[in-house]
C-alpha cells in the first residue's frame, strides 16, 4: 500500500496525460518508473472515462441540438469520415480513435453519427484496452532492447 500512496502523484499525472493524449501517456508512465501492469490499468481506465463523459452527456446534447438547429448538423454522406463509418462501423472507430482523434473526439463521431451509447462505450473502452496492452508490451520490449544493446 505504500507503493501505491508514494506512485499516486505519478498515477494522477497519467492519469490526466491519457485522458488528454492517449498515447505518450505509456511511455511516460513508464519512463516514470510505474510498472506496465498499473500503466494499463491507468491508462485504460482514464481513456474510458474520456469515452464515457461523452457518451453519457451526448446523447442529450445531441437530442438538444437537434431541437434547437434541425437536420443541418448531419453528416455529408460524400465525406471521407462518413465512407470509413460506413465501412468500419463502431468497431473501427473504437479501434482507431486511441491513436487517431482520441476518446472525447471519437465517441463524440460516434454519437454524431447515431451510435448507440453503450456499445459505442464498450467499442471505446475496448479499443483503449487494446491499445494500453499493445502499447506498453511494445514500450516495455524496446527499452528492455536498448538496455541489453547498451550493456553488452
Amino acid at each position: 500500500m505504500d507503493t501505491i500512496a508514494a506512485d499516486l502523484p505519478k498515477i494522477i499525472s497519467i492519469f490526466g496525460l491519457a485522458w488528454l493524449y492517449f498515447w505518450p501517456s505509456i511511455p511516460a508512465g513508464l519512463a516514470l518508473g510505474l510498472s506496465p501492469l498499473v500503466v494499463i490499468i491507468t491508462t485504460s481506465l482514464s481513456y474510458a472515462s474520456g469515452a464515457a463523459v461523452i457518451t453519457l452527456l451526448g446523447g442529450p446534447l445531441r437530442a438538444w441540438l437537434m431541437k434547437r438547429i434541425g437536420q443541418r448538423a448531419t453528416v455529408n454522406p460524400g465525406s471521407r469520415l462518413y465512407r470509413i463509418w460506413e465501412r468500419f462501423g463502431m468497431i473501427g472507430l473504437g479501434l482507431a480513435a486511441p491513436m487517431t482523434v482520441g476518446a472525447q473526439i471519437g465517441a463524440a463521431i460516434g454519437m454524431a453519427l447515431n451510435a448507440p451509447p453503450r456499445r459505442l462505450f464498450l467499442w471505446m473502452a475496448l479499443g483503449g484496452l487494446l491499445w494500453s496492452i499493445t502499447l506498453t508490451v511494445l514500450v516495455s520490449l524496446g527499452v528492455l532492447g536498448v538496455q541489453q544493446a547498451v550493456g553488452q
